[in-house]
């Protein structure tokens, strides 16, 4: 089995995610974030965008920080989420973790940003700061 290398990239800013009710619309003032995930269901809308974009949500949590896996992640392969949540997890901080299709992005509350860095690096994924 190849061992796998993760780099995560910051994505700038601070993210809040809003809970809506599941036929609420998109409010147009989401796309004007540098990032945002949108994701309905049955039970919900939940949106991710910028923390300053005011949304009139049912429930908003924030702030968080952002994480992008460096490069294009190839549907074949495995372990990524995994890789990069277990050992958050073994140390006790939550995620919020975003699915693209060429990519993953984990999401932590801010003021666990410092730890959730320290426990990546401790776990050989490398911090790509610009």
């Amino acid at each position: 089995m190849a061992i796998m290398t993760i780099t995560l990239q910051p994505v700038p800013g601070e993210y809040a995610v809003h809970r809506l009710a599941p036929d609420a619309d998109i409010p147009a003032a989401v796309w004007s974030s540098p990032f945002v995930s949108v994701s309905r269901s049955g039970d919900e809308l939940s949106i991710v965008t910028d923390a300053g974009i005011h949304v009139d949500a049912q429930s908003t949590v924030k702030p968080w920080l952002a994480y992008r896996v460096a490069g294009s992640i190839d549907f074949s392969v495995t372990g990524v989420m995994s890789a990069l949540t277990t050992p958050l997890a073994e140390a006790g901080l939550g995620i919020l973790g975003i699915s693209t299709y060429d990519t993953d992005y984990i999401l932590v509350h801010a003021d666990s940003g410092e730890a959730a860095e320290i426990t990546w690096r401790n776990a050989g994924i490398a911090i790509d700061r610009p």
